[in-house]
């Protein structure tokens, strides 16, 4: 927390002629989760999101829909032109749809659209609807990397209860953008955004280059930037180690291709500290970090001698961020003890309107009986 620590943001805004010259484009595969856990409310949201994509499909780009649950079905053998009379039958089917697949299997309907060739000049955009709850995360996110290079990935969470895990997972390692859909929340906006990010062409050969004194070394601390979108943020978190003047500059460079135009851009900063920062992008960059450390540590749990755990919980602690091995502790303010034994239920009443107006309040206490107390970081 000593070090200095930068963040890059990076809000791209393409030149017009560069996008105008790409045509609109591509061939998208719908694939839809119909296992049990998509019923009722689920369903419907999954089925509205994807009627309201098909609708603003681009003319003359290439579609198909598939099912999936213990089993998987499609509405063509293989994707079709968009067409008006295409697009009318895929309507009637989606309308049709109901989540009476079974189990949730979707690893052999993957495996079924990468097996399919794909389309001269047509871009495969692969959108994929679900609750999220499988239980081979790793397996299907291990997939969709491997075929990375042939698709883009666009992932949509239906519900609350959806797995962050796979939902992110999937976008990110496909190069494309994650959506979670709930019921508060504006469909048209989110699913028409990501209509346009898959309309866009893919950013190539992108690097970040740092040109620092040279008793000066960085450290990334952000996973690697897979995809950039006009109009979607995308951060950068490093930390600089080593002594140098105040008066110092550096300079962080970025480079990326796009439809086949390459592009830099460069910025410099000075290594004076912005004063009364409170430490706000130090734990911004911890969070980042962290995040990647749970990753990591799910991954090859059991292989590493909980070295990854070690020292994610070491840099919970310093930080102050929580993670899922660290918790903030209650502490009795009166005599700094940590306040011991097991925990207590208390169901609180939620606010209810009475006759003449007034309204009752449940009030949170300690279970010692006190109002005071504050809480405090510590692992668990």
């Amino acid at each position: 927390m000593g070090d200095p620590v930068v963040m890059v943001s990076l809000y791209p805004e393409f030149s017009q002629s560069v996008m105008s010259s790409v045509a609109s484009c591509g061939e998208f595969v719908f694939l839809m989760d119909r296992s049990g856990s998509m019923s009722n409310t689920r369903i419907r949201s999954a089925k509205d999101t994807l009627l309201l994509l098909l609708k603003s499909l681009p003319m003359g780009c290439y579609f198909n829909i598939y099912g999936f649950g213990s089993r998987y079905e499609h509405i063509f053998p293989k994707s079709v032109e968009y067409t008006q009379q295409t697009m009318e039958e895929a309507l009637k089917s989606v309308e049709q749809i109901q989540a009476n697949l079974g189990g949730t299997a979707i690893l052999e309907p993957l495996k079924h659209i990468y097996t399919q060739p794909c389309i001269p000049s047509q871009p495969r955009q692969l959108f994929v609807f679900t609750d999220g709850e499988v239980g081979n995360t790793k397996e299907v996110i291990d997939l969709v990397k491997k075929n990375s290079d042939s698709h883009r990935c666009f992932s949509f969470g239906i519900g609350e209860g959806a797995s962050s895990a796979l939902i992110n997972g999937m976008a990110k390692e496909g190069g494309g953008h994650a959506q979670f859909i709930t019921g508060t929340d504006r469909m048209q906006a989110k699913v028409m955004q990501s209509l346009r990010f898959a309309l866009q062409p893919t950013v190539v050969d992108f690097s970040v280059t740092w040109d620092l004194p040279k008793e000066v070394s960085v450290t990334v601390l952000s996973p690697p930037i897979t995809a950039l979108f006009q109009g979607q943020r995308s951060l950068i978190y490093a930390q600089l180690t080593g002594q140098s003047s105040e008066a110092a500059e550096g300079c962080v460079t970025v480079k990326y291709s796009l439809a086949g135009h390459p592009s830099e851009n460069q910025l410099h900063f000075s290594f004076r500290p912005a004063e009364d920062t409170g430490l706000t992008v130090h734990r911004l960059g911890a969070r980042t970090l962290i995040h990647s450390l749970e990753l990591e540590e799910r991954e090859s749990r059991g292989q590493q001698d909980g070295e990854v755990k070690k020292k994610l919980v070491r840099l919970s602690v310093q930080s102050g961020v929580s993670s899922s091995f660290t918790a903030f502790i209650a502490v009795n303010k009166d005599n700094s003890r940590v306040i011991q034994g097991p925990l207590v239920r208390r169901n609180i009443p939620t606010p209810m309107t009475l006759r003449f107006g007034s309204v009752l309040h449940g009030h949170p206490i300690r279970r010692d009986g006190k109002k005071n107390g504050y809480p405090r970081r510590g692992s668990k």
